[in-house]
């Protein structure tokens, strides 16, 4: 069936997915799992063109016992465990790979004021003997078996076994009648699907679609290193994360107000800089590729997981922002059971957009 070429595979799906980045996919691929019928997955560019395709893809669900919610930590683990079974149980694998997490501080209060049961606690000669090289030996923290995955490849192995996929088909509109979307108005034509999952990152602005959920993009810059002469035990934070074949991937910036879709040299010269720094027998080791990304996000940095208010059959899953491909099985199953019983999983329930009620932020 389609997957290109600005064609409509199915015009009456059972399922519609809008978006084609990982939770788009992965919600296409758990409502297939589960039995849902036709399921069509439309996205108005390429598979993972969006900020799916600029991810580092680390899964390091502990790590956020230091500045989240109980809720979004159990969601976290829940995904975790869930990419593992995908590893496992879909065709292909997904490409998990299992790392250690280290992260530095000079202060060893510098991580919370607790220390969450999973984490081993680092001294400087702890620190000193797992990353051989760092110029300011400090102490540390580790967490063992979490994980990361290369996002596009994730996506893809995904993506080749569902059976309808439209690319360059942009959702414009929707018909609502009697609490249900009726019809959604496409750049190849009209669907009518049983149900709609809208998975576009920030919230959709469409024709005839009611939404006011606060949101806004942050970008980010990345890069990846030539092979390098060392080995670092998985990811060091905040340094780099060592990939299988030897280059590090280093970055994740907070570019505030930086709107322009441009990678910006000082950005990358900062970058590389404090990789210089951190490990100083780096220095001159070049990029072999850098990139930038726009990360959807919401005002308390949280996703959106909710059925859309007044609309029997609409879902929405917008603002992962750095955890969206972290998050992406778990909240695709929890969607996917939502379409099947008709009621919301109880893990899914603090993540309403109902409570940016009372609020206001920057975007839309």
């Amino acid at each position: 069936m389609g997957r290109g070429g600005g064609e409509l595979p199915v015009q009456r799906p059972d399922v519609l997915i809008v978006g084609g980045g990982i939770l788009g996919v992965a919600t296409a691929a758990a409502c297939q799992q589960a039995g849902l019928g036709t399921v069509l997955l439309i996205e108005a560019g390429q598979l993972g063109s969006g900020a799916t395709g600029g991810a580092a893809g680390l899964l390091t669900p502990e790590i956020h016992e230091w500045s989240d919610p109980a809720p979004f930590v159990d969601l976290a683990r829940a995904s975790l465990a869930r990419w593992g079974q995908l590893q496992d149980t879909w065709p292909g694998g997904v490409g998990l790979v299992k790392l250690d997490w280290i992260g530095l501080s000079p202060d060893p209060a510098g991580f919370a004021p607790h220390q969450p049961p999973a984490i081993e606690w680092l001294d400087p000669d702890d620190v000193a003997e797992l990353v051989p090289g760092l110029a300011q030996p400090m102490a540390g923290a580790l967490v063992r078996q979490q994980a990361r995955v290369n996002p596009l490849r994730a996506l893809a192995r995904l993506a080749a076994a569902l059976p309808a996929i439209a690319t360059g088909v942009a959702a414009t509109g929707v018909t609502v009648a009697a609490g249900r979307i009726v019809s959604v108005a496409t750049t190849a034509g009209e669907v009518q699907p049983g149900a709609v999952v809208f998975a576009t990152g920030l919230p959709p602005l469409l024709d005839g679609l009611e939404l006011n959920v606060p949101s806004e993009v942050v970008k980010g810059h990345l890069l990846v290193t030539e092979p390098a002469p060392l080995r670092l035990p998985g990811t060091v934070a905040p340094v780099a994360t060592q990939l299988e074949d030897g280059r590090l991937l280093v970055g994740g910036t907070f570019d505030v107000g930086d709107q322009t879709p441009q990678v910006r040299p000082d950005v990358i010269e900062a970058i590389l800089e404090g990789l210089y720094t951190s490990l100083p027998a780096l220095r001159g080791l070049p990029a072999a590729y850098q990139w930038c990304c726009f990360r959807p996000r919401h005002p308390d940095g949280h996703p959106v997981i909710d059925r859309i208010p007044g609309l029997d059959n609409a879902w929405l899953t917008s603002g992962h922002y750095r955890t969206g491909i972290l998050l992406a099985p778990v909240t695709a199953q929890a969607i996917a059971r939502w379409i099947g019983t008709g009621q919301p999983p109880a893990e899914v329930l603090a993540w309403t957009g109902d409570r940016f009620a009372a609020r206001r932020f920057g975007g839309h």
